[in-house]
């Protein structure tokens, strides 16, 4: 093994393992090949779209003559049905002559009549394609293009074993609020919280949750271990939001739980997602979520949150901390500034200053945020 090829080794794991950009993971081919453009992409083969694309060895021209006619690029139509075991030779399944005129006059011959190329195949699932192509002008040799071919079959299977083994970790990582460390992550959180599948079974619970739904007069965790709401009209709103969040990703607007005698519960939902962070070259191979975080903020309990941990996460004042108090605990403008002692226009000029710092739109966005925040901060009563 040459020196190249062993650093390559080591440099494909530590990208990847560690989610670096993925241009680290060519960087000792790509130097050494200096004038042979490096496109690394994820493609969908579908319909040709790119959802990550990084161009290495090129200067802003060669963006400016693709950009035009890269629906006319062949190559997708060949990695449809490349094998992932070794290399792809475009130039050896498609003929110029079946190539585009436009894709041929408007990009290949102004970038050095590029008339080879190496692909290397990284990962394909359902017609998403992770892929380097590496191009060859028309002046380099075959000795040349025989010499890099070999080095990239050399490291194709350690591109897509470490490809893997990152997916699996984030795959892990979703799953894991669901399993045991589940009850470690919803026990740092101050307020009733539990995880739960699309068919709203309980999954796992923290300690508040278990005290507070053992009690409540309109939730109940039922057969099966289904969390619902008592009221059908809540119940059926409560499991739709639950689906929405799965299907698509997203939370949505919180679920209110009417209480008759005393405050209203509010229910955010968060998806468990596995594309939180992950960078864009593994984002869209990640599977949507399977579960849900459903914080359930019963007012009476978020008083116990000392004031110093909302002001300091949120960088807030301990007027506006007091505010945002009484907004989560389902306060309006109004009773809030009644609450405070304070001017129904001090409330709005507060409640402003809160939303364009935290940079929300709305009192739901704020109280959300909160919530958020604080499922994320290792806060112990």
């Amino acid at each position: 093994m040459t020196p190249l090829l062993d650093q390559s080794i080591t440099d494909i794991f530590r990208t990847f393992m560690n989610e670096e950009p993925l241009e680290n993971a060519v960087k000792q081919l790509k130097d050494k090949y200096s004038e042979f453009p490096f496109a690394i992409n994820v493609q969908n083969l579908l319909d040709n779209q790119y959802d990550f694309r990084s161009v290495l060895n090129v200067d802003k021209s060669f963006h400016e003559t693709f950009a035009p006619v890269a629906e006319l690029n062949p190559l997708p139509g060949l990695l449809k049905n490349a094998s992932l075991d070794e290399p792809c030779r475009p130039h050896r399944h498609v003929h110029q002559d079946e190539v585009h005129r436009d894709y041929m006059g408007l990009f290949i011959e102004p970038n050095s009549n590029i008339d080879r190329a190496i692909t290397l195949l990284i990962d394909r699932q359902q017609g998403l394609c992770s892929y380097v192509n590496i191009s060859l002008p028309s002046t380099v040799s075959d000795e040349d293009e025989d010499q890099l071919y070999e080095e990239v079959r050399y490291l194709q299977p350690f591109f897509h074993n470490a490809f893997h083994l990152s997916l699996q970790r984030r795959m892990r990582e979703a799953v894991a609020p669901a399993k045991g460390l589940g009850k470690f992550w919803l026990e740092q959180m101050p307020f009733s919280a539990l995880v739960v599948d699309e068919q709203c079974r309980v999954q796992v619970l923290n300690k508040r949750a278990e005290d507070l739904l053992s009690s409540h007069t309109n939730l109940q965790v039922g057969r099966y271990k289904r969390f619902s709401a008592k009221g059908n009209d809540e119940a059926v709103a409560l499991d739709s939001a639950i689906k929405q969040t799965i299907s698509t990703g997203l939370p949505p607007s919180p679920v209110v739980i009417r209480n008759e005698f005393g405050p209203n519960t509010l229910i955010f939902i968060n998806p468990v997602d596995k594309k939180h962070d992950a960078p864009d070259y593994l984002a869209r191979f990640l599977a949507r979520p399977n579960y849900c975080l459903l914080m359930v903020f019963d007012p009476t309990d978020f008083v116990e949150v000392p004031d110093k941990i909302i002001g300091h996460l949120l960088n807030l004042t301990p007027k506006e901390t007091e505010v945002v108090k009484a907004l989560t605990s389902g306060s309006s403008t109004r009773e809030a500034a009644d609450q405070l002692g304070i001017t129904y226009n001090t409330a709005r000029n507060h409640i402003a200053n809160i939303s364009r710092r935290l940079d929300v739109g709305s009192q739901t966005e704020i109280v959300r945020l909160v919530m958020t925040t604080l499922s994320r901060y290792p806060w112990r009563k």
